[in-house]
């Protein structure tokens, strides 16, 4: 799934990328070998899991984490990096969905994962490239009219303020002749997320969770004192929180069909060395509104992060590389023909509804995953509110709890069809933008 260019020299712990080259070498954790108790157990290493073991262990509980592979070895570590505040559903439809109430709330919890997060690299002093600005781009005229009602709709109803760009305006600020205008958000950004959910895991370290690594969970035994069982050992617990995401395999079957697993890929270039500062003149991130989205930035160093879905399945193309050019290209035609550092690749979680599914099994099973897009905040929040939750305060958590999920539809041989003909239809309706 994932490509390293030949000489390029990163840690064996992670998927070979750009991040893996440029983030500091984490603390080798143990692999859990016997039995242990704890009041909370933890599956999953990533921004989910590491903010849940953060914010219990700062209330007291005793926590024990583990991860199949190295901490952030998912989306966490590979991730776009960008901070947009919202959901992959837009409000108008978070109202269909959910109320007007409920929806304005979902929001203002979203826009308080912005500040939570911004308030733990301070808190933590997490060095991770943080950077403010982000904007979504029109890639058809029509998409304009969209934007110009969500901007209309959160400054009257959610109190939350976008900059609506013109295409000259936009022009000013991204070197680019195809996109139609966008909204601009200052008070998003884009960060390295492999050093952000490092800083996580150190912090939650230092506050007392303890983290395993290699660590692959089998089962889990749910009941009124849950038991999580790895190949080398158990942990006996209280409660349980299962924060896997898109490689959460079949460890909650009863729930595994309201997301599906999307392969999503980003390719580094060479750094640009000035022509950077000259494609994104204030250094924002940028996603496009095209289905089959291509999302962007540039790192510290000078390069152009570029990165998209190419299809609805897990299937990295053999051409990625030839993909990921020919959008260069179209989106910025002076610049020569692009050459690679890095190319990797990773699933993200989506669901039917493009909100995320946060949300409880029993009394004591807690589980959060289906950010579709927008896990950087919502992954970091998501933690904290089954963390809140499990220390008795429930108003937020049960909110999402409210939302009703739908399965995809279709066991795995009719999943496959039907997920290829939405992939050509999707990038017909790009074609025609």
């Amino acid at each position: 799934m994932n490509n390293r260019m030949p000489d390029q020299s990163v840690s064996p712990a992670y998927p070979a990328s750009y991040y893996a080259a440029t983030a500091a070498e984490a603390p080798a954790d143990p692999a859990l070998a016997g039995d242990m108790t704890a009041d909370v157990c933890i599956v999953g290493g990533g921004m989910t899991g590491l903010s849940a073991a953060l914010e219990l262990s700062l209330q007291g509980f005793s926590v024990v984490l583990l991860e199949a592979e190295a901490m952030a070895w998912g989306a966490s570590g590979r991730a776009g990096g960008q901070l947009i505040v919202g959901y992959g559903a837009t409000p108008q439809a978070m109202e269909k969905l959910m109320g007007r109430e409920d929806a304005r709330e979902a929001f203002q919890i979203s826009v308080d994962a912005l500040q939570l997060v911004r308030e733990r690299i301070k808190n933590y002093r997490i060095d991770c490239d943080l950077v403010a600005g982000q904007a979504e781009l029109a890639a058809r005229p029509e998409h304009m009219e969209e934007f110009r009602e969500t901007c209309e709709l959160l400054e009257s109803e959610y109190s939350y303020s976008l900059q609506l760009l013109d295409r000259q305006q936009l022009r000013e600020q991204l070197d680019s002749p195809v996109y139609h205008g966008a909204w601009f958000d200052p008070r998003g950004g884009h960060l390295h997320p492999l050093k952000y959910t490092q800083g996580l895991a150190s912090a939650a370290r230092e506050a007392g969770a303890q983290l395993f690594s290699a660590t692959r969970v089998l089962d889990i035994q749910q009941g009124s004192s849950p038991r999580v069982v790895t190949q080398r050992g158990t942990v006996r617990c209280r409660q349980v929180v299962v924060a896997a995401n898109a490689y959460l395999a079949n460890l909650l079957p009863g729930i595994e069909k309201r997301i599906l697993p999307v392969g999503s890929y980003i390719c580094a270039t060479r750094p640009l060395g000035a022509q950077a500062g000259e494609l994104i003149r204030n250094n924002m991130a940028v996603a496009d509104s095209k289905y089959l989205t291509s999302y962007y930035r540039m790192s510290a160093d000078g390069r152009l992060l570029f990165g998209g879905r190419t299809g609805l399945t897990q299937k990295q193309p053999a051409n990625l590389q030839q993909v990921m050019r020919a959008r260069i290209k179209h989106i910025f035609p002076q610049l020569p023909a692009p050459q690679f550092d890095y190319c990797w690749g990773g699933n993200i979680a989506v669901t039917m509804n493009r909100m995320p599914d946060i949300g409880r099994l029993g009394n004591n099973l807690y589980y959060a995953h289906g950010f579709s897009g927008h896990g950087i905040l919502m992954a970091s929040m998501a933690g904290k509110l089954m963390a809140q939750a499990i220390a008795g305060e429930t108003g937020r958590f049960d909110l999402f709890g409210r939302i009703r999920h739908r399965n995809y539809p279709g066991g795995t041989l009719l999943r496959k069809p039907g997920l290829a003909l939405a992939m050509l239809y999707f990038a017909l309706r790009d074609l025609t933008g």
